[in-house]
């Protein structure tokens, strides 16, 4: 198998590491032009779009590279949920229950992939809505020095990636040896591996120090910590054969040093979309003994057990809030944002029903997509609940919607959600006439996720659906609070008062005359497939409960 996240070009890697230099940096995610998706309309009704990729993504997921299909279940028993893979539909298939992949398409040092660009957009096409598919590994350790133009390559593919298959993620690990790290802009990539390896054989003690410091080399080419995916030793040299080993300057860490090597990422990364253990199975160049070897047996640590411990941890509470509950009513009113004067709409939800001055209820139980009933909406304590449920026997949902439209302002909304598959809480912006002038639509909560531990954020454009977006990490079965800002140019997306994406691209609503509203839903989802509907692990309701609402006007119009 291929030296995926290795030690490296070894003589070239070892003097850097010793310098401290050898560094793979993780960029922030690029503009990512967005695939035609076709969008259905219920009469009625503003409808949420669907959240890219299938699956909804976990808290942290784990991937042991170099693991034969034969080893998935002994893999998966100790937490590891994502796999790499070629493209092939039959092996994604037999994926365990739960897991996705990493989809690899061959590549070297020089070229991002084997692929021709033709051929390696056709494969992406073919699999952009398999609902396994996490992402695709664009390349392993690409030399900018020794290979001056694969940057630009690895931007064609990763624009490939968000263009045909948008919410997937677009995946290489980078070092950069003794040259100048790439540009964010530069690469188009979503998430990029850091793979510092403490444990050498010249010292009986792991250095560490070399995780932070790759770490704020990363830092301080300006590259956020959330895009970290980091890399944790589970290999030694002690057993490789074949030239080019470095010496085999690497050993295996014991137990001990490894969950030292973890501690220390969790410091700096808390949260990683995901992580990597490299490397599962034996490589004669590069990797032995492994984790494989490492069962506690033939003298060998036991790493599993460590891994099995760190894979398996409750790490859900790491999002954009604070780590301890939120009280179930927030106490007091919101503040008031800087510069946008008083809201235009102040709503507490104080009644007993919906105000018909502000809000329009949705109730359109035959529509094909989205069916909602007026039975799903109810207003008491103060709050605003839409309890998706089977009502008579149907499966509906629901969802009121502002009677204000405008061009430009902000809209804040407090709210939270029920886990339970089959419905998608979802604040968003929906046009006064979808259509006329254009067909625009701006998510900035789509609570597809059935454990309410990710949002999606949205932007949706045009006769062909055009879409782009990203996932952001928020526990929702808590209160959080959601804010867009649309201002001329711009989009601002909030979450809990932290800017979480500034979207200036072609994709925002472009008619003087369009002007949009607030509506939330609670959406029922099973028209996007059966994996999309409520099964035997939903409970009887699911609801989105709101507890207030503030729309302001852009001061200067």
């Amino acid at each position: 198998m291929r030296p995926r996240l290795t030690a490296g070009i070894a003589s070239v890697a070892l003097a850097a590491a010793a310098a401290g230099t050898a560094t793979g940096l993780v960029l922030t995610p690029g503009p990512g032009d967005a695939a035609p998706r076709p969008t259905a309309t219920p009469p009625r009704a503003p409808t949420a779009t669907p959240s890219p990729g299938g699956t909804p993504a976990r808290a942290t997921r784990h991937l042991a590279l170099n693991l034969p299909a034969a080893d998935h279940a002994k893999a998966a028993a100790l937490g590891y949920d994502l796999f790499d893979l070629a493209p092939d539909a039959k092996a994604l298939d037999t994926l365990p229950k739960g897991a996705q992949a990493l989809l690899w398409t061959g590549g070297t040092p020089c070229e991002p992939s084997a692929d021709a660009t033709r051929d390696f957009t056709a494969t992406v096409k073919r699999f952009a809505r398999h609902p396994r598919v996490y992402g695709w590994y664009l390349a392993d350790e690409p030399d900018p020095k020794r290979c001056p133009g694969i940057t630009a390559r690895i931007r064609e593919r990763a624009a490939i990636v968000h263009r045909h298959a948008p919410g997937h993620r677009a995946f290489a690990s980078l070092t950069d040896w003794n040259a100048a790290p790439p540009r964010a802009a530069d690469t188009g990539l979503d998430l990029i591996g850091l793979d510092p390896y403490p444990c050498r054989t010249t010292a009986g003690r792991c250095d560490l120090e070399v995780i932070d410091r790759m770490v704020g080399q990363a830092a301080r080419a300006g590259f956020a910590r959330e895009k970290i995916v980091p890399v944790y030793q589970t290999f030694g040299q002690q057993c490789v054969t074949g030239a080019g080993t470095g010496g085999r300057a690497w050993r295996l860490p014991t137990a001990a040093q490894l969950q030292a090597i973890l501690d220390r990422w969790r410091n700096l990364v808390p949260a990683p979309a995901f992580d990597v253990s490299y490397s599962w199975s034996r490589q004669p160049r590069w990797a032995c003994p492994s984790l494989a070897d490492a069962d506690g047996t033939d003298g060998h640590p036991d790493l599993q057990a460590v891994m099995k411990r760190h894979n398996t941890r409750d790490n859900t509470r790491h999002d954009t809030g604070d780590s301890t509950p939120a009280p179930r009513r927030p106490p007091g009113k919101p503040p008031a944002p800087a510069g946008w004067g008083a809201p235009v709409v102040t709503e507490d939800f104080d009644g007993t029903r919906p105000d018909p001055a502000k809000w329009v209820v949705y109730d359109t139980p035959d529509a094909r997509v989205n069916p909602r009933t007026d039975d799903a909406t109810r207003v008491a304590d103060g709050t605003l609940r839409l309890t998706g449920a089977l009502y008579g026997g149907k499966d509906l949902s629901g969802g009121v919607a502002s009677r204000l439209n405008q061009r430009y302002g902000r809209w804040e909304v407090r709210m939270r959600a029920d886990p339970g598959k089959g419905y998608s809480a979802v604040a968003l912006l929906w046009p006064e006439r979808f259509g006329d002038p254009e067909k625009a639509e701006i998510n900035f909560a789509e609570v597809i996720d059935p454990t309410r531990r990710t949002t999606g954020l949205f932007v949706h454009q045009g006769p062909d659906g055009d879409e782009t977006g990203r996932t952001v990490r928020a526990d929702f079965t808590r209160w959080r609070t959601v804010a867009l800002d649309w201002k001329p140019g711009s989009l601002t997306y909030w979450i809990d008062g932290r800017k979480v994406w500034h979207y200036t691209g072609r994709l925002l609503p472009q008619h003087p005359r369009t002007r949009m509203g607030l509506a939330l839903q609670m959406d029922q989802i099973c028209d996007r497939g059966p994996r999309f509907c409520r099964d035997r692990t939903t409970p009887a309701k699911v609801t989105m409960e709101v507890d207030w609402v503030r729309i302001y006007r852009l001061p200067e119009t």
